[in-house]
């Protein structure tokens, strides 16, 4: 289940664990950061937004992941499963409140249309996986990206691998959405960190509460913080904009996040067309839509209105990095 905003500060200073539950490692991605880079995305995030890209990364949990697409309809998920969960003749075909994620469906499941979304790593694992690909770091600058979900909630486990990533000389960045504690930041990951792409949606705190779950205050509280140690040479900030149709591409949000980015020292940042590929994975996980602004719910953002969006930043002297 998403933790309540309120107990942030308890999830980020709780017993180490053993291992970390992590949805996704990719490899060899170039646009998570500077040069080549593997990612790990962390399973779990104190907000909910509406648009969220990896819907699959709000639960702290496991997931079963149904994929209509490839399921061949052959039933033997359905005798594996010993609460009588799985009836393919229903249009949901997974009773979700039956399920105890004992996943010995996705063990018979021919197809792969059933999987385990959440998995456990222990931190040796997890090192050796990553620097599988130490070579292509060293050659082009690259290095390992944490994102989410918000790695964040899970700092001992972020902590430990950017130290033990540090002794072999690897870049380290933290994608976040900034809702973190930041003592515990402070004292168990920022020492490791080289880079922060820190995400801002919303100003209007009402507004970040109806479509991400959670007041905006601690996050802006922390943007200053880290924005503060990177006009001292501590550590490198880019803040991000992910733009999403009336919205947050409104001139009035983004004129609020340039003025806020101008108060920070901010001259460099970037922005994040609306993607739709979200949409997709909603069913997989027994999810509906959460979003509805029309018909360009499904359509990636046209350059006119990236071009609308960038130029409210550089007109404020703001230089803006914009992937198409």
């Amino acid at each position: 289940m998403r933790p309540d905003a309120s107990l942030i500060d308890a999830i980020a200073v709780t017993e180490p664990r053993k291992a970390s539950l992590y949805f996704d490692i990719k490899r060899n991605t170039l646009d998570d950061g500077p040069g080549i880079r593997s990612v790990v995305f962390f399973k779990g995030c104190p907000l909910s937004c509406t648009w969220c890209q990896n819907p699959e990364s709000i639960n702290t949990g496991y997931e079963l992941s149904y994929d209509a697409e490839k399921c061949i309809s052959c039933h033997d998920c359905a005798d594996a499963c010993p609460e009588q969960a799985i009836d393919l003749s229903s249009p949901d075909k997974i009773i979700r409140d039956k399920c105890t994620q004992c996943f010995k469906c996705v063990d018979v499941c021919p197809s792969g249309a059933l999987e385990r979304c959440g998995n456990d790593i222990d931190m040796d694992q997890l090192v050796e996986k990553v620097l599988e690909d130490e070579a292509f770091f060293e050659a082009s600058g690259g290095g390992v990206t944490v994102s989410g979900g918000e790695a964040l909630m899970q700092m001992d486990s972020v902590g430990e691998l950017f130290s033990r990533l540090k002794q072999h000389n690897v870049h380290t960045l933290i994608q976040t959405a900034g809702l973190f504690h930041y003592k515990v930041f402070e004292n168990l990951v920022l020492p490791y960190t080289d880079t922060i792409y820190f995400d801002l949606k919303l100003m209007d705190s009402d507004a970040h509460k109806q479509y991400c779950g959670v007041p905006n205050h601690s996050i802006h509280e922390n943007f200053r913080k880290v924005q503060a140690l990177a006009r001292d040479s501590v550590i490198e900030v880019l803040p991000r904009v992910p733009l999403v149709p009336f919205i947050t591409d409104t001139d009035e949000n983004l004129s609020a996040i340039a003025d806020f980015m101008l108060e920070n020292g901010v001259k460099n940042m970037q922005i994040l067309p609306y993607n739709p590929i979200w949409l997709d994975k909603l069913p997989r996980f027994g999810s509906v839509q959460r979003l509805d602004f029309g018909e360009g719910t499904g359509k990636f953002m046209p350059d006119v209105e990236l071009d609308r969006c960038t130029e409210i930043f550089e007109s404020r002297g703001i230089h803006v990095h914009c992937h198409r």
